[in-house]
């Protein structure tokens, strides 16, 4: 097979696409037949993603495909209610840029991206669980512990009855404290643009 600059698996496997080719016809078959064959099959079957999972990639290309997803996902969801733990699940969902580009490679690379970019991905300062929920420090004794685990449980069962009141409502309505039940309390609350630049907080009962 001409295959001078074809790496040695890759030439091995025409060889014996060769072969293949040659026993089912039981005809002789020209080499640069099987080559083509192979050229257009595959290219055929080649993705933007098997393109810049496989190649050195200008840094630009990485921060222009970063931002397409970061757009496409705050079209569809409050900037300040995306937590990082749920930010890919969340470009799965709503970035068709994202569902583009589905190796390990690229995801780390698009994410990278985004995490330099955008402030909200890193670890915020404050959580939704320090606002919401009394603080608990290790000079605690194990009663008091007790105590705020208790406390804890008590806040979460009332927090969790609240949010029905939340359904149908803008998020930029939302108080501070509203806010941070809808970001905290992702499993049970989504948003849906509501075509003016806001948010229709949409509460799932069944969760």
């Amino acid at each position: 097979m001409p295959t001078k600059h074809i790496d040695d698996g890759t030439a091995a496997e025409l060889d014996e696409l060769y072969v293949r080719c040659v026993t089912l016809t039981q005809q002789p078959v020209k080499e640069v037949e099987v080559l083509r064959l192979a050229i257009q099959k595959g290219i055929k079957n080649i993705a933007d993603d098997d393109i810049l999972a496989s190649m050195a990639v200008k840094k630009t290309v990485w921060k222009g495909l970063a931002e397409m997803v970061w757009n496409e996902v705050i079209a569809c969801w409050p900037q300040d209610a995306i937590p990082e733990n749920d930010f890919c699940e969340l470009a799965q969902v709503h970035s068709p840029t994202w569902q583009r580009f589905p190796s390990e490679s690229c995801r780390k690379a698009l994410f990278d991206e985004l995490h330099r970019e955008h402030i909200e991905l890193h670890d915020p300062m404050f959580t939704t669980a320090s606002v919401l929920f009394p603080a608990t420090d290790f000079s605690m004794t194990a009663e008091e512990e007790q105590a705020a685990r208790e406390e804890n449980k008590r806040l979460s069962t009332e927090y969790v009855a609240s949010l029905p009141a939340l359904d149908g409502r803008l998020y930029s309505a939302l108080s501070s404290h509203e806010k941070a039940l809808a970001q905290h309390y992702t499993k049970q609350v989504g948003f849906k643009p509501d075509g003016n630049g806001d948010f229709v907080v949409k509460v799932n009962a069944g969760n």
